[in-house]
């Protein structure tokens, strides 16, 4: 799928919409503290395969990024990193 085709089915879900809507949201989002530390997390987690599994997710296949979420959010660090970024968005 390309950047295009991506892009496109974002913004089929509305929470994905809204927030790409906002590019100063996004890119608060993207910079904030808890999600570079997920990010990372997910780097050291996945051994060089986050962008595989973030490109399978984009293609419909979720399966290998949602593993390494689970993965990532088994640890302390983890866990209290994605209730802070859910706190930040207003989901937690």
């Amino acid at each position: 799928m390309d950047e295009k085709a991506t892009l496109d089915a974002l913004k089929q879900d509305p929470k994905a919409a809204k927030l790409l809507s906002d590019p100063a949201g996004l890119k608060a989002l993207l910079t904030a503290p808890e999600t570079q530390q997920l990010m990372a997390l997910l780097n050291q987690n996945a051994g060089g395969g986050l962008k595989a599994a973030a490109q399978a997710a984009a293609s419909g296949k979720p399966e290998a990024l949602m593993g390494l979420l689970n993965q990532v959010t088994q640890s302390k660090e983890g866990a209290a990193a994605m209730e802070n970024l859910q706190k930040k968005t207003g989901q937690g």
